[in-house]
Order: structure tokens, then sequence, then C-alpha cells
């Protein structure tokens, strides 16, 4: 008892010394106190963890560079949340949990835009071990600060710091191996000095558990052209890129008004017809009004940046939701004074340009925050908005504005389809829009405005995903969705306008096209030289691929010249060599000679050639049936045009040596006109494209990380079916030049006559290629796309040659024996191994792209911030 007693005042006394820790005079004692209550995540207990990372920077073959990392750590089964980190992840336990191993857990609101990861952590149990399997990708396009996994990239101005950023749980644990992967560049410092590697590889390794991990800082100079990329975004050098972007409208403003002015100088007649009028006069409407659209879409964005940075207009940015909410609505409606819809039409769309108008006005009535811009700790505000419904009303206006526009667009497209067939000289033009595309336009509005809010609901869970879930979270996710959801009046007009311009002036040139084939006297054996611009222009800016991306700028004007270049040869190599240009021995080009009159003989003629040369092989190969000269004699008696022909002064001349009867029909084509076979061609390519389309979309939208994104871009759905429309309508228009051009181009078959159109077409992509290479960037999917273009054209080639040859339809088994009987025997083994050339090359290019991972959409919606939680204090 006394021993006890004794041991019992030794402890007390030691307890109350000032060097002991439980001591309250003692300094350490508050601070030990205090993190022993701080440390939620018993980081202790994860001593025995085992930690492994790496990350890997890749600057060639990317347009930005890549930061790829992977991280495995093992937590021991004792650990406390061990068990947590198999729930679910909407669980506040395995939140938690993943905290504790990824982040910080005092920072229980987490957000991280700058992230893509393209799966969930992957979790599994062993024997002893929960272990957790992590991979981050970003992406380096600006010079913010971007986290990934349990690094950070610092892009300077010319040089990048990679920091490895340990979670505070794990600064105890066993980080095992640590691996940079610089890319093939060395370092300009480091610390501290790697265990192992080379200069661009560099790895640290800990044999054994303890002593501190290693705080790893790496500086490191990437290529010139990934870091200029990183400052276009920057103060003044996104004037630059603005100037730059919008240099391709700049020349094609002129382009198309020196066109408009050419085709109202040279009417098809001497008296322009009323639809010539008609459709030339929407052509220089459409051409002013596109240019007006992509200027404000421009403006839009580029102004607000410009009040804040150069004091100007001060009062812009704190109203910048407003001022897009009019903007955007008032820029629908200016759309439909291009279109004229009719009342009912016009009733629609000022009452729904009102609504934005006044809620961009007065948002207090409405519940919403004086600038659009809600802060979570602004709980008065919040309430509002909740009791109000300010979201709703914020979401309604957004769907005002997309209404207007698709109603805008619904009515310049059905003026231009009208167009001509115009008959009345002087008929103002208007674009009714029926009652029941008005109730389309509506369903589409909200359809596109919840896709919006959708996506950008799984934006939020994708950057927020570690965030705590209690009563400030609500808040801080109602006030990013509500942030979010204004921007949609500025990006809904950037993104509609980027394929509605497109579209509309595609339609615009077609309906010019129709109405001139349809004057009278109009020519039709060939395109007219006006005709031809039209065609010309249309491929240029409507069809052909333009990829011009060099070092985060658009360069397609150089695109552009390069492709009139082409285009241009292609078509002086055919006025020389394309069958119709061969000459009579008069002197007389076959084009001036060839009529649709002159099809029977030309069928009969080129029927009656196949089978003397059938004979003919025959006979040479040992099958000596009739005379050698009375089948020569016969084939000479068919080497001459049209002998019954008696209204023509060239019947009975000789034809060119080269030409024979199969190659003038073929020649002239399976239609009476080449606007015709143009329609034709168009309508057999749509065809042919479909699968074409399925292999695009898989390679442009599904392939490896795509298809999630889909679901976190506000215009992802959306997406999907524009590309598919887009996709037809490009390759369906390659078909008609590929059909107007038909009897110009040259090649003697449809698949040479295709192969020359896809050389012009591929011709930008080569240069592309080339820039490409020299810059280290990557190319994307143009290559699947021209093989994709030249296998279309070619399979279109074909059926118009099939389809020449429709009347023996019913004389062959199968469209294949038609067609070898067309080719002849001894060139189909040619074209056959043409057409295996085109599929193992298209396979070759699938394989290639099996294997590459497509660059990931990290933020769609703009930069918004780094690491932060919920509060938000500046405006959009």
């Amino acid at each position: 008892m006394r021993r006890l007693l004794l041991l019992f005042a030794v402890t007390g006394l030691l307890a109350l010394s000032p060097l002991s820790p439980l001591s309250p005079l003692s300094p350490l004692a508050p601070a030990d106190l205090a993190s022993a209550a701080e440390d939620s995540c018993r980081s202790g207990q994860l001593k025995t963890a085992r930690v492994a990372t790496s990350v890997r920077l890749k600057h060639e073959g990317e347009t930005y560079t890549k930061a790829q990392t992977d991280l495995v750590v093992q937590v021991p089964k004792s650990w406390k949340f061990a068990r947590d980190l198999l729930l679910n992840g909407d669980t506040e336990r395995y939140r938690s949990a993943m905290r504790c191993v990824l982040r910080y857990p005092d920072d229980p609101y987490t957000y991280r835009d700058t992230e893509a990861r393209p799966r969930p952590p992957e979790v599994t149990v062993q024997k002893k071990w929960i272990t957790v399997r992590l991979r981050a990708v970003t992406y380096v396009d600006g010079t913010r600060d971007r986290d990934f996994g349990v690094w950070r990239i610092t892009a300077g101005k010319r040089h990048w710091t990679l920091t490895l950023m340990r979670p505070p749980a794990l600064d105890t644990a066993w980080w095992q191996k640590i691996t940079v992967d610089l890319g093939g560049r060395a370092a300009r410092s480091m610390s501290p000095t790697p265990t192992e590697g080379s200069p661009t590889h560099l790895t640290w390794v800990r044999d054994k558990p303890g002593g501190a991990p290693p705080g790893i800082r790496i500086v490191v100079q990437p290529p010139a052209s990934k870091s200029l990329i990183t400052v276009w975004g920057e103060k003044p050098w996104y004037l630059a890129q603005s100037v730059i972007w919008m240099s391709w409208d700049l020349v094609l403003l002129p382009v198309m008004l020196c066109l408009a002015r050419t085709l109202r100088r040279t009417p098809v007649a001497t008296l322009p017809t009323p639809a010539e009028e008609a459709t030339g006069r929407n052509l220089l409407l459409w051409v002013y009004a596109g240019f007006a659209v992509v200027l404000l879409s421009t403006l839009d964005d580029l102004l607000p940046n410009l009040a804040g940075d150069y004091g100007v207009f001060m009062w812009l940015p704190d109203h910048r939701t407003a001022v897009h909410l009019v903007v955007a609505a008032c820029g629908g409606a200016a759309l439909c004074l291009v279109g004229r819809p009719r009342i009912a039409a016009w009733a629609a769309v000022l009452t729904a340009t009102a609504f934005p108008v006044v809620v961009a006005s007065a948002p207090h009535w409405f519940g919403l925050p004086a600038d659009f811009w809600l802060n979570d700790h602004d709980l008065a505000a919040v309430e509002l908005l909740r009791r109000t419904g300010g979201f709703l009303w914020l979401a309604s206006a957004c769907c005002c504005v997309v209404f207007v526009w698709l109603v805008g667009s619904a009515s310049v497209a059905r003026r231009l389809r009208t167009a001509p067939g115009t008959t009345t000289p002087g008929t103002p033009q208007r674009g009714h829009v029926p009652w029941w595309l008005l109730v389309v336009c509506v369903f589409l509005a909200a359809v596109i405005v919840a896709l919006a809010v959708w996506a950008k609901q799984n934006t939020w869970e994708q950057e927020s995903w570690l965030a705590a879930t209690d009563d400030r979270y609500d808040r801080w996710h109602l006030s990013n969705l509500l942030n979010a959801v204004a921007w949609l009046p500025s990006d809904w007009p950037d993104w509609f306008t980027g394929w509605m311009a497109w579209v509309l002036r595609a339609g615009a040139l077609l309906a010019v096209l129709a109405a001139r084939t349809r004057a009278p006297h109009a020519s039709p054996v060939l395109p007219d030289t006006p005709e031809t611009r039209v065609l010309a222009v249309l491929f240029v800016t409507s069809i052909s691929p333009v990829p011009g991306w060099y070092l985060g700028v658009s360069t397609s004007v150089l695109d552009a010249l390069l492709l009139l270049l082409a285009w241009w040869l292609l078509l002086a190599l055919g006025h020389r060599r394309s069958v119709l240009s061969r000459q009579l021995p008069t002197g007389t080009p076959l084009r001036e000679v060839i009529r649709e009159s002159d099809r029977p003989w030309l069928v009969e003629s080129a029927r009656t050639y196949r089978d003397l040369h059938l004979q003919l092989r025959r006979w040479e190969q040992g099958d000596q049936e009739g005379n050698r000269a009375d089948l020569e004699q016969k084939l000479d008696s068919l080497h001459r045009w049209n002998p019954g022909d008696t209204t023509s002064p060239h019947a009975g001349e000789d034809l060119p040596d080269s030409v024979d009867a199969i190659e003038l029909i073929l020649a002239w084509g399976p239609r009476d006109t080449w606007w015709h076979n143009a329609c034709r061609a168009a309508f057999l390519a749509a065809v042919v494209a479909l699968p074409a389309t399925a292999v695009a979309f898989w390679a442009d939208l599904v392939r490896g990380p795509l298809w999630s994104n889909v679901a976190r871009d506000q215009f992802g759905v959306i997406n999907l079916v524009q590309y598919v429309l887009a996709s037809e309508l490009i390759w369906g228009a390659a078909g008609f030049v590929l059909g107007a051009l038909w009897r110009v181009l040259p090649g003697r078959r449809g698949p040479a006559k295709a192969l020359g159109l896809t050389l012009v077409y591929a011709a930008p992509v080569g240069l592309y290629w080339i820039g490409s290479r020299a810059l280290g960037d990557t190319i994307g999917t143009l290559a699947l796309d021209v093989a994709l273009t030249l296998l279309i054209l070619t399979t279109t080639g074909v059926a118009m040659d099939i389809d020449t040859f429709r009347q023996e339809g019913h004389h062959w088994p199968t469209k294949a024996a038609l067609l070898l009987s067309i080719y002849q025997l001894r060139t189909a083994s040619v074209q056959l191994a043409f057409f295996v050339a085109q599929v193992v090359a298209l396979v070759s290019v699938w394989q290639q792209l099996k294997g590459n991972d497509p660059m990931i959409l990290i933020d769609p919606q703009g930069p918004t911030g780094t690491q932060g939680g919920p509060s938000t204090e500046d405006g959009p």
C-alpha cells in the first residue's frame, strides 16, 4: 500500500512538471492536444501504409502537354476507416476516408476542375491490405495551377514546376517508389536528388519505412510550342487570338460579296429570272447576317474581358450575365428579321424575347442576385432563391433564348428553301414557320436547357466528388449550379452559330445553283463559270476540312488558299484530260456535241462494244469462232459519233483514239443534266456514308474516355445528333460536288474521278500533318476522315457507273456482275485492288486509333479555379 501511494505521488509530480507533455504548464501540450483533436484521419495508424506514385509528361503528339499520374495506396486493414473505402461513392464515410488517402482532410469542401479521371478509384481487398488505385489526367492549356492526383503543375511563362502534394495523413507512410517521366526533356532544377534513373526519367526509391518522405519539386522547360499555347488566354494575347480566330470570317466576307456580285452581273439569260433574283438577294443578305452573328458571338465574351482588364465600361463585368441574356435574346430575334416568319411566329418570338430582357433588367423580381452570381456565404440570398424558385426562372429565360434562335434559324432555312421556286418578280421572301414547327422548337428548347443543367450537375459531381455532404454543401451546390447556368446565354450562341452559319451558308449556295439550273437557256451539260465558282466556295467553306490549328491559333485561311489551288489544278487537268474534253477530228470537244438524246445510241453502242470485245478475247484464248477481221471491222464501225443522228453535223465522225462508247456513256453519267447528276450522287453518297458515320462517331465521340465526356458537356447529348447530321450533310455535299463535276473530272471510271476530288479534299490535311509533325502536335482523326471520304466517294463513283447502265440491271443476276461487265474483265482486278487498298488503309487507321486515347475534355465550361472551397467572390 505504501509503495502504491509513493508511485501515485511521483506520477502526479511528473504530470505537473513543465517538461511533461501532460502538464498544463508545458508549451507542447496545447499543440499536441490540438493536433490529436484535428487528426481525424488517425494518421498514426497509417505509418505502415505503402504508397507508390508515378507521373508522366507527354509533349509530342499532343495539342497541349498531357500529364498523367497513377497512385497506389495500400492501407492496413487495422486502420479505423479502411472499411469505409469499400462503401458507395456518395456516402460521407467513403468521401471522408478518400480525403484522408488522396487529399487534404482539413479541407472538406475540396473542388477540382483541372483533373479528369477515366474511371473512379479502384479499391481491392487483400489479406492484410486494402489497396486504392487512382489514375488522373490533366492538360496544361493555361498558366494557372493544375492539381491532379497528388501532383501540381504550376505553369509559368517559360518554366513549369512539378510538385508532389502529399496528403497529410500519409506523411508518415512508406512512400516506396516515386517515378517522374519528364517527356524526354531534362529538368532545369530538382530536389531532392533522385535515387536512380536518367535526366528525363527520375525515380525515388525507399527500401525501408521510416523517415520523412521526399518533398519532390522539379522545374522543367517545356517545348516552346507548348509554352506559347498557355499564354493565349492571358492579357493582352487573347486579343491577338480573337483577331486570328476572326480572320477566316474577315476573309470569307469579301469573297462571298464578290461571289454574290458576280452572280448578279452574270445571269443565265439576258434577264435574270425571279428565282435568280430571290436566291441572289438571300445569299447577299445571309452573307451580312452570318458575319454579324459570328461577330456577335465573338464580342459578347471579348468585351467583358476588355472592360475588366483595361478599365473601360467598368459596369460591364458586374452585369455580364444580364448583358448576355439581352444580347442573346435580341440576337435571335434579329435573326428572325432575315427569315421574316409570319405573325404567329413573330408573336411567339417577341414574347420569348421579352422575358429574358425582363429577367435581366429586374433580377430581384425573380429572387435572383443582382449580378446573377450567387455566393453560398450569403444565407439570405440562398434562402430567397430557394423560396422564389429563382433557379427555374433563370432556366426559363435560357429556354426562351434557345427558342428564339431555333425559330430564327428555321425561318431563314425555309426562306432559302422556297426561293428557287419563285416565279413572280418582286415577290417578298418569307420563311413561313408552321405551328407544328413552333411546337417542335419549344420542345427542343426545353430539352436542350434540361440537358445542359443535367450536364452541369454531372460536372459538379465529377469535380466535387470528395466534398463533405452537409448543409453548407447544399448551399455550395446550389450556388455552383446557378452560376454555371448563368453562362448558358453566352455559350449557346457560340455553339449554335458554329454550325448553324455553316448549314445556312451551304443552303444559300445550293439555292443559287438550283435557281440557275432552272433558268431558261441554262447549260445542261456542264456548270458554267459562275456555277463552278459557287461549287468552289461550297467545297472550300462547307465540305473540305480546314484544320489549320497551330500553336493554339487558327490559320484556316492558309488551308483555304491551298484548297483553291488544288481545286484549280484539278479542274485544269479535267478540262484537258477528261473524256468529254477530247476532240473530234474537226476540233470540236465532245462536251459540245453530246446530249441526253444520244443516250439510247450510247447505251446500245456500249452493249455491242462489250459483246464484241468478249468475242475477241475468246478468239485470242483459242475459241476462234468467226473471223477476227470481221470483229475488228465491227468495232471500228462503233468508233464513230452517232451515225444515225441526221440533225448533228458531226454524225459519223471518228471518235478520239482513246475514247470508246463505254467511256462516253460513263462520262455522261446516269442523269440528263449536271444538276441531276449532282443530286443523284448526293443521295448515293449520303446512303453510303451511313456506316462511315458510325465509324467516325466512334472515333470522335465514343473512343476511350470520350463517351464519359458526353454526360459532362452541356451540349454533349445534342452534339451526338448534330455530329450525325453534320457528317451526313458533309459527305452528301461531297457527293453532290462529285456529281456536279462528273463530266469535268479527269478519269474514265467513277473511282478515278473520286480519287481526284479526294486529293483536293485531303490537301489541307496533308499540310496540317506536316505542320503538326514539325510542332509536335496531333492530327487527331483526320487520317480516318480522309480514308472514309475516299471510300465513300469511290463507292459513290461505282454506284454512279452502275446507275448509268440501270436499263440493263434486269439482265444481270447481281449488280456486281453488271459492274464487271461495264468495267471489262481486264480492269476488274485493278478496281478490286484499289478497293482492297482502301480497306487496308482504313483498317490501319482504325488500329492506330484503338491504341491511342484521345484528349480528355476536362473543363468544358471554361476555367473557374483550381483548388478551392465553395466561396465564390467573383462574378462570371
